[in-house]
């Protein structure tokens, strides 16, 4: 059991300090949003590797494991899900489910009433489908590229 904790330990010192220090990019495990910045912990320019909640507009630059609120945006990479009504993130690697889910690159799904991304490797799910490369430029109901 002593050996876990360690390595638990070790790893998330391994996460954090793997941040560029110029930069000011750390992963928080919790991050709050009411509004945005200035009304943010943490701020945009930071990392969540855990639970974000959004009850307003919030924005991080990557964020793994959830991402609940009102608009989400993360700026980089989302690994895990992002559940709100407007979904916005650069690459998602994972699951969006909203009303309305954006990214640049999807490796996974999107289900929502519109759904648009750049690049899809996965399955998008809603009225509109939209890709611009892998799967159909605009579909309804499914879309799928891989």
């Amino acid at each position: 059991m002593k050996k876990i904790i360690i390595a638990a330990i070790a790893a998330v010192c391994c996460l954090s300090s793997s941040a560029k220090e110029d930069e000011k990019n750390y992963w928080l495990p919790l991050g709050v949003s009411l509004v945005s910045a200035p009304i943010q912990l943490p701020s945009p320019n930071h990392s969540v590797f855990g639970v974000m909640l959004n009850f307003g507009y919030g924005q991080v630059e990557d964020l793994s494991f959830l991402d609940i609120g009102v608009i989400n945006n993360v700026t980089g990479v989302m690994s895990g899900l992002e559940l709100a009504p407007v979904n916005i993130a650069g690459t998602c690697v994972g699951l969006q489910v909203g009303a309305i889910n954006v990214t640049d690159k999807t490796v996974g799904f999107q289900i929502g009433v519109i759904n648009y991304t750049e690049d899809l490797h996965g399955l998008q799910l809603g009225a509109i489908n939209m890709s611009m490369s892998g799967g159909a430029l605009v579909f309804p109901l499914i879309n799928f590229g891989f």
